[in-house]
């Protein structure tokens, strides 16, 4: 197992510059390493540290111009990168804001997500997010088609589409979530930081231990067992962290998430649970049985604490993929069940923007049913289509098949 990400959440100034986010990062990085070295000097890797704002339009409450948030962008990464964050995010953008349609604050959003590609074109590892639904005002419909269209336009940055690799939807995404993109500091609160970690491993080798599935199936009890040494662990590190720093510690996504290898593999858990490929009978209730298991662990939560399913980060996904096991379709009713949502997903480079906007929609409304977490994060390929076999040229991704939607 390893952390995936410490990642730590700033208030930057409002209309803030240069000098300004030197003067507040710089600090953080010395203490942003502390942390880590307390983690390392624990037993565990950490692969990256990361630092995330507060929602875009806390930091530009009158907007601002496409040229002006790239110039921004490019300086927040330039001084992030100095202080040792090697992923930087943009706050969600959306997440402070109000679903009336008619307002003002609908207007401050489609104008800064229209600023978006020229973020992904200027920088090298900046992350955006828009967050389109929430309980508390539902789903905000016509920003929808200006968030897929940043998709479309995303993609036609880099010749295989990697720009969108930075940019997400997400619904239902609560403050202080350690995975990017979705990654956002209220603009209320201290400077923090919590954990997203990396545990499919830890997973694959209790089940192994089984004889068989029908053992394999009465592992609850083992895996929140698992979950609950991990959290306790991770929880009382996170503690002495917070008081060597002053930052407030806020928790563990728990989300097993994947590596492209398949002893790391989240598919491999649901193929020891199920001895079928992914995608085949039982993979949604072996997805429940996991979903479960975390849902009755007792530890410090931020984020999703959900099954992450990444077909391009994921080495059995993406054979099962190649092989037409399972389609976005699968996917979306995983979701349902304990998913975080069709997250990295490679789709035809022509595919229209009302299709990714109906899949948005259709995602949205399933987080607002459910009322969890859940995100689209879809690299639309150019010059490739449904069937083919990606080319990425990128350590963290498997080759696996285009999907179609």
């Amino acid at each position: 197992m390893e952390i995936r990400a410490l990642t730590f959440f700033t208030e930057l100034p409002i209309n803030t510059d240069k000098q300004q986010m030197e003067q507040q990062i710089a600090p953080l990085g010395k203490q942003a390493l502390q942390v880590k070295k307390l983690f390392t000097d624990a037993g565990f890797a950490v692969q990256s540290l990361r630092l995330a704002s507060q929602p875009l339009e806390k930091i530009f409450p009158e907007g601002a111009s496409a040229e002006h948030l790239a110039l921004f962008a490019s300086q927040y990464e330039q001084v992030a990168n100095q202080a040792g964050f090697k992923h930087v995010a943009l706050g969600t953008l959306g997440a402070s804001l109000s679903t009336d349609e008619a307002s003002t604050e609908n207007s401050l959003l489609k104008q800064l997500m229209a600023g978006i590609p020229a973020i992904i074109e200027a920088t090298d590892w900046v992350f955006t997010s828009v967050q389109l639904a929430d309980q508390a005002n539902g789903l905000k419909t016509d920003c929808l088609p200006p968030a897929a269209q940043v998709v479309v336009d995303n993609s036609t940055i880099k010749e295989d589409g990697f720009g969108n690799l930075r940019y997400c939807m997400v619904a239902n995404m609560p403050a202080f979530s350690p995975f990017f993109p979705a990654a956002w500091h209220d603009g209320n609160s201290s400077t923090a930081f919590s954990m997203a970690i990396e545990s499919a491993d830890i997973l694959v080798d209790l089940l192994e231990t089984f004889d068989n599935t029908e053992q394999r199936w009465l592992a609850e009890p083992s895996l929140t067992a698992t979950f609950n040494r991990l959290g306790a662990t991770l929880d009382k590190l996170g503690t002495e962290a917070a008081a060597l720093t002053n930052i407030t510690y806020r928790g563990i996504d728990m989300t097993p998430s994947p590596y492209p290898s398949i002893p790391r593999s989240f598919g491999r858990i649901v193929e020891l649970l199920t001895n079928e490929p992914f995608g085949g009978p039982s993979t949604m209730a072996a997805i429940g049985l996991i979903k479960q298991s975390l849902d009755a662990a007792n530890f410090n939560r931020a984020g999703y604490c959900a099954v992450m399913l990444l077909p391009l980060e994921d080495a059995v996904l993406a054979q099962n993929a190649i092989s037409e096991n399972f389609n976005i379709a699968t996917l979306l009713a995983c979701a349902a069940v304990g998913g975080t949502g069709l997250d990295v997903i490679p789709v035809s480079g022509n595919t229209p923007q009302k299709k990714i906007e109906g899949l948005m929609r259709d995602t949205a409304m399933l987080s607002l049913s459910l009322n969890k977490p859940l995100t689209v994060r879809l690299l639309p390929v150019p010059g490739q289509q449904a069937g083919e076999l990606t080319q990425f040229n990128f350590d963290y991704f498997s080759s696996t098949r285009i999907f179609d939607l």
